[in-house]
């Protein structure tokens, strides 16, 4: 229980931080994408930008046997305006937290990963996302960026 209520205040601060939009663009983003390797899963996150090149997120995770659900935050730092890249990427590394609930064997577990990924936006509503981790547990995945 005080893990939920440890996750519901997190989760109230990246409410509370999204007021204020000074990111390195200009809106948020749903990214959705299955992550392959120690934990195959579904991932999503919502970017909720916080400051100059840095972005925070709610996430869940959901494993392709659902057994349990993950759910947890983010924070990102892009290297855009840092490598001089052209709009269309986006280039990032962060780390990621989150409470394993649910499953015999994940009975409310904690877990922390460092992430890298890349983004080329087709337009400025879609792009196709490419992501590396590990931590808790090793990964890889694929998936599309949703631009509001």
């Amino acid at each position: 229980m005080k893990k939920i209520i440890t996750f519901l205040l997190f989760g109230g601060l990246l409410i509370g931080f999204s007021n204020t939009t000074y990111a390195q663009e200009d809106y948020s983003a749903l990214n959705v994408f299955v992550r392959f390797g120690s934990n195959s899963a579904i991932n999503a996150h919502y970017e909720i930008p916080v400051a100059k090149n840095i972005t925070v997120s709610p996430a869940v995770t959901l494993p392709f046997d659902f057994d349990y659900v993950s759910l947890g935050g983010r924070a990102d730092y892009y290297f855009d305006s840092l490598f001089k890249l052209p709009e269309p990427w986006d280039i990032w590394a962060g780390v990621d937290a989150g409470f394993i609930l649910g499953g015999d064997e994940h009975n409310d577990d904690f877990n922390l990963n460092a992430h890298a990924g890349v983004e080329y936006k087709f337009n400025d509503t879609w792009g196709i996302i490419g992501e590396f981790g590990g931590g808790t547990s090793s990964f890889g995945g694929i998936g599309v960026g949703i631009h509001f």
